[in-house]
């Protein structure tokens, strides 16, 4: 699959993939690449295939599509290459062809000599074969007091240079993904040019997981077409590939000599190789121990993002006279963060104002956008302009910079305590539900406009009027409730939630009614795995 690589600016180093002919790119949610940054349009430039080239197109952007420094004209195609640069707002790509990333065979690299390199057999140890052994098992050992990747390959190149003394340079070399990354290397002298190496040996050695060894490289026409390794004037190679037990390629380890005579031979390769085979052992357990290290942290942190997130969740409201009425919320995150929300705060004008929300996508950047989503709601509602205004301003402020291209939908409502009115606005949100006193549950009117976030469709938001009576129950989920399905697929909300509202008593407490709908929710999906956030807030007006 072709893709773009961003080189430089925001998140540098990401694949877009390329998985049609046509790709939009830009900061509106519906471009197929959404970018960041209002440099960026919201359509800016377009990418088409035609006979597996790529052409680009500038979308009239405001601030230009620019291919190695030029910019195009608009609504013009221009050839893009892999040698190319293509620059948007803050963003450098580069295409990437998957294709010629990594030939798996080269027709003139021909190979005089192999060695198997994916595993353990006889013709490795060759003649003396308990010399090697122990040669093997004190690197093997010496290794495995380390987990550092950067500690291990270091002291590895270290002991190669000690077992061949003939070799000028040691390397190792790792995939990344389908690039090569120099990761240590030791030299006899100082070089001025870098640690170089020829891509074309290293590939060959990882396509095929054979041990490559030139006894000459200048008259060896298996490197005729490395440039590189012409260029270094080196006279011997010795490159090995470390694989795993299940195949995957790790890197390679390289060493090469410049002088004459003492070049690598077959015997080199073969203990060469062993070694590879088991550094390949004690790599693979210092990348597990590493992902393990990062899991910890990353459980670590996410545990303290949840912990902050609750925090800001209210669990009871001032400044009003007791028994006046009750107000309860309760998130349920599917993972450890939440994209959902709930908020509730008395107004100005002594009034009780009330949200609930779910963000698009899951996990940190849906509850980093929820914080945002968050404040902004509190500070807009605070001018008292009614519940409709005050999410078309919450709109308005995120489709401004909505870099992410993440959306919520939201319902938000003011409640007069003295009188039990209600005035609510919904924004693409479930529609909330009134159980009244006597267990007749009733739906809003449809009256929700779209989601917020972008504005390139009318909102067409509306207040509603409602009135709650002395025990009635106002309650607002989110769709990980409506939407919830038992494994045949069918879905929780269409007629179980206002059957299981009206099932509740009238004087029961608030966190025991949303227990109980909770409770009604896991049996239904039989211990599925929650997939969604589950969020209620629930709002009665007391029995006097």
């Amino acid at each position: 699959m072709d893709f773009l690589l961003a080189v430089e600016g925001p998140e540098q180093g990401r694949r877009y993939p390329l998985t049609e002919d046509a790709a939009v790119l830009g900061r509106q949610h519906d471009s197929t690449i959404c970018l960041v940054g209002r440099a960026v349009s919201r359509h800016h430039a377009r990418l088409l295939r035609r006979n597996d080239a790529w052409y680009v197109e500038d979308l009239d952007s405001s601030n230009g599509t620019y291919v190695n420094a030029e910019r195009l004209p608009p609504r013009t195609l221009t050839p893009l290459t892999e040698r190319d640069t293509l620059q948007i707002g803050p963003y450098v790509f580069s295409l990437r062809q998957t294709a010629t990333v990594l030939p798996l065979s080269e027709p003139d690299l021909i190979i005089r000599e192999t060695v198997n390199a994916a595993t353990v057999h006889a013709d490795l140890l060759g003649a003396d074969p308990s010399a090697k052994l122990r040669v093997v098992l004190d690197i093997t050992h010496h290794l495995a007091r380390s987990l550092d990747v950067d500690e291990l390959l270091g002291k590895l190149l270290d002991r190669l240079m000690e077992l061949f003394p003939q070799a000028d340079r040691a390397l190792a070399i790792l995939v990344d993904g389908e690039q090569l990354l120099p990761r240590a290397h030791r030299a006899r002298r100082p070089l001025n040019d870098g640690f170089p190496f020829s891509r074309t040996v290293v590939r060959r050695a990882l396509a095929e997981g054979v041990g490559l060894i030139s006894d000459d490289v200048k008259k060896d026409q298996r490197f005729k077409s490395s440039e590189t390794l012409s260029g270094l004037e080196l006279r011997s190679v010795m490159c090995v590939p470390m694989i795993t037990v299940d195949g995957r390629r790790l890197g390679v380890l390289q060493l090469d000599r410049s002088g004459k005579g003492h070049s690598f031979t077959v015997a080199d390769l073969h203990l060469a190789t062993t070694i590879a085979l088991q550094a390949t052992v004690v790599l693979e357990n210092a990348a597990l121990h590493a992902e393990r290290l990062h899991q910890e942290r990353l459980r670590q942190e996410l545990a303290l993002a949840r912990d902050i997130q609750q925090s800001y969740l209210p669990d009871e409201v001032e400044g009003f006279a007791e028994g006046e009425f009750e107000i309860f919320g309760r998130v349920y995150p599917a993972r450890h963060v939440a994209g959902d929300y709930y908020d509730y705060f008395k107004t100005a004008d002594g009034k009780l104002a009330f949200f609930i929300g779910d963000v698009s996508g899951k996990g940190m950047p849906a509850a980093l956008f929820l914080g945002v989503v968050r404040t902004l709601a509190r500070h807009l509602a605070k001018k008292g302009a009614g519940p409709a205004a005050t999410l078309a301003a919450l709109d308005r402020e995120l489709a401004d910079d909505n870099p992410a291209c993440l959306f919520v939908t939201m319902a938000h409502g003011v409640y007069e305590p003295a009188s039990g009115d209600v005035m609510i606005a919904v924004a693409g949100h479930p529609r909330p539900m009134i159980r009244r006193a006597d267990g007749v549950v009733e739906s809003l009117p449809n009256c929700s406009g779209r989601l917020l976030g972008y504005a390139d469709a009318e909102l067409r938001l509306t207040d509603h009027r409602l009135s709650l009576g002395r025990g009635d129950l106002l309650a607002l989920f989110t769709d990980g409730i409506s939407e919830a399905r038992a494994a045949n697929g069918e879905l929780f909300g269409a007629a179980r939630l206002p059957a299981t509202l009206a099932a509740l008593p009238t004087a029961m407490p608030l966190p025991e009614a949303a227990g109980r709908v909770k409770h009604e929710l896991d049996r239904f999906t039989a211990g599925l795995d929650q997939r969604d956030d589950v969020t209620l807030l629930l709002l009665r007006r007391k029995v006097a």
